[in-house]
Parts: structure tokens; C-alpha cells; sequence
């Protein structure tokens, strides 16, 4: 399910500002380099016992919002401003047609470094609340969710695999 939340949430943003022309779902914003990028991650959360037999996962969605440019910071406010704010404004109370929780915004803050500064940038992080039930999996379940499908790309570009594999993660 957490990859089809990154994924969900990423598509939504991407689809809905044309402006934004980079995304990822990744943990941080190392190789983001298109202005205005974004990167979505679900890198933690909480687990709390429903019943007997079901578990509620409470994962907090990072978005990770990068905005440059060079003529100074008033200029990289007022152009990432609108962006912080559509995309809670997007996001808000939906559920991106998952079996999920709306998604709850949480808070958000700027965390534009010294190197992000010097070379022109800022970023945001705004991060929401979602969650999802899990209950006891069969063994072929859980066969199924430690199998890798791996995808090789070997011409740079190129949204055509050359070969895949498939890796079975041991348990």
C-alpha cells in the first residue's frame, strides 16, 4: 500500500500543476534537478491494534517541494508559495480512490539549506496523515509481497526495459 500512496499522491500533484515538470518518490531530493520538483516518500509512521485480528498503519506522506531561482529569495517565496499551498489545498481530505484514510495535513516548514541557498533554491516539506488497515496475510500473500521485479534500463532515456528480473527476498 505505501507505494500506492507515493504513487497515487505523486500522479495527483504532477497531474494537476504543469508546472511542475520532475518528480520522484524517494526518500530525499538528491538528483531532483528540473524546476519546480517534487519527491513524495512515506518514510515513517505508527502501527496501533484495531481488533483482534486488525492493525492500523498511520503513515505520515513527506512532499518534498524545490523551487530555483537566481534573482533572489523574494522571487523563489512568491514562486513556491502557490505551489505549498495548491497542493494542500489538492490533497485535502482525499483519499486518492485507495483504501485509505483522507489524507489529514499535518504541517509543513522550509528546509532549504545553506548549499540549497547559494545555489538558488528552496525547498518545503509538507507532510500529511493517512492510514490503512492490515490483517494476518496467507503464506502466498506474503510470497507475493517479498518477490522484486526488477526493470533494466539501458539506454539513457529510454522508457522501454531491456530486461527484467525477479528476485525473491529470503524470509
Amino acid at each position: 500500500m505505501i507505494t500506492e500512496i507515493e504513487t497515487a499522491v505523486l500522479t495527483q500533484i504532477t497531474s494537476a500543476f504543469t508546472s511542475i515538470s520532475g518528480g520522484k518518490i524517494q526518500k530525499d531530493a538528491r538528483g531532483l534537478l528540473v524546476n519546480p520538483s517534487v519527491a513524495v516518500a512515506i518514510v515513517d509512521g505508527n502501527v496501533r491494534k484495531v481488533t483482534q485480528a486488525t492493525y492500523k498503519i498511520e503513515g505520515n506522506v513527506s512532499i518534498l517541494l524545490t523551487f530555483k531561482d537566481l534573482r533572489g529569495e523574494p522571487s523563489r517565496r512568491s514562486g513556491i508559495y502557490p505551489l505549498v499551498e495548491g497542493i494542500f489545498g489538492l490533497l485535502l481530505l482525499k483519499d486518492l480512490g485507495l483504501a485509505i484514510d483522507k489524507l489529514i495535513p499535518e504541517k509543513f516548514s522550509e528546509v532549504t539549506t545553506d548549499a540549497d541557498y547559494t545555489s538558488g533554491e528552496i525547498k518545503y516539506l509538507l507532510q500529511f496523515r493517512t492510514g490503512w488497515n492490515i490483517t494476518e496475510q496467507s503464506d502466498e500473500v506474503v510470497t507475493d509481497l517479498i518477490r522484486v521485479g526488477l526493470s533494466y534500463y539501458l539506454k539513457p532515456g529510454d522508457d522501454t526495459a531491456d530486461t527484467t528480473d525477479t528476485v525473491i527476498l529470503a524470509q
